[in-house]
This record gives structure tokens, sequence and C-alpha cells, in this order.
């Protein structure tokens, strides 16, 4: 497989194409359960394409590589049998060969050039988390308003009992400690100002 690779670079290009295809394919399988990429005799599929080198790629990084030998060649004259393609080649490698070496670039703040997607699902999360909170200092804003008030209407009605003449029989002490106990509800919470004056809108 390897001698026919040798004859003519353009198959050695589609047999790297083809194997970095299918080993991107099976580790992004649906049923990666079943097709796990680290079962995968990733050296026994590279030779079955008749590769000459394995190809640079992240799922290659950490393959034991014993049992593994790339072909020892000049990758400089490994020519294309087709005139038009060598031909190209040669003018690209020629390019390189005089363009001027590039300074060598400074270590990069990988975190300052985060995925765009990253950036923007953190910052709506915060969003989020910021309407959360301010739903919430809302909410108990209206609770304290509400008990204040439910507390006031209570006292209005113990006034409204010590002024009235002796005539405080037993259902007037029972709706005083309903509306006490109607008062509590509303500062818990467990019922709203709405329910609390419909209840005594009679009084």
């Amino acid at each position: 497989m390897r001698n026919d690779l040798l004859g003519d670079r353009a198959l050695h290009d589609k047999a790297v194409k083809a194997f970095v295809s299918f080993v991107r394919a099976y580790s992004n399988h649906e049923a990666s359960y079943i097709f796990r990429i680290k079962d995968l005799d990733l050296l026994g599929v590279a030779k079955t394409y008749g590769l000459l080198r394995l190809p640079r790629m992240p799922e290659l990084k950490k393959v034991d590589r014993t049992g593994w030998s790339d072909v020892d060649m000049d990758w400089n004259t490994y020519a294309y049998a087709d005139k038009a393609q060598e031909t190209k080649r040669l003018f690209l490698l020629s390019q390189q060969a005089n363009a001027p070496a590039k300074p060598r670039a400074l270590p990069v703040d990988k975190t300052k050039y985060a995925s765009w997607s990253d950036k923007v699902k953190k910052k709506g999360e915060k969003e989020k988390r910021r309407e959360k909170k301010d739903r919430k200092k809302g909410w108990l804003k209206t609770q304290n308003q509400e008990g204040t008030a439910g507390e006031e209407k209570v006292n209005e009605a113990l006034k409204r009992n010590r002024t009235e003449s002796g005539e405080s029989d037993g259902d007037e002490w029972e709706e005083l400690a309903r509306e006490e106990r109607m008062a509590k509800k509303l500062k818990k919470g467990t019922v709203s100002q709405g329910e609390f004056d419909d209840a005594f809108s009679g009084l």
C-alpha cells in the first residue's frame, strides 16, 4: 500500500484526508458510548490507509507509537504525478524558501481570545443572575411594604375595638384573632395584600 502512495503525492494527500475524516467522524459519533475513540487502534487504521507519516491531530497526541515508523524519505522531493500540481508545489516551496524568517511570536493569553459564543454565554448568564437578584430585591421590598400595611390595619381594628363600648362578645374576639393571624400570614408572604383586604372588607 505504501509503495503505491510513494509513486504519487496526490494519493498520499487523499489518504491523509480520508484518515482524518474517518477519525473525526468516529470521535463525533452520536453513539459515543459504543464508538469510543480511545478503544480504536488509530495506528492500525493509519496503516490500512497506507500513510507514510502520521498527520498532526489532537486525537494522536497521547497515542503510544510503538509499532509505527514514518517512512524515511525527503518530503521536498516527494512529487505529484500531475505535472501542473507539481509545478505549483515547487513554486510555493521556492517562495517559502525565499520568504524572510518570521519573528517568533510572543505567547498569547488564550483567555483574551476565548470564543465569541463562550463570552456571549457567560454574559447572558451574568445578566440572568442580575435580573433574578433585582426581582428578589423588588419582591422583598413589596413584602415589607405589605407587611407594614397589614400591621397598620390590625392596629386600627384593635383601636376600634377598644373605643367601642363594652359590647365585646366572643364573636368580636374571634374576629380580632382572625385579623391577627391574617396579618402574620401577610407578613410571611403566604397571603397577598389583595386577599387580606378581601377578608376584612366588611369591617
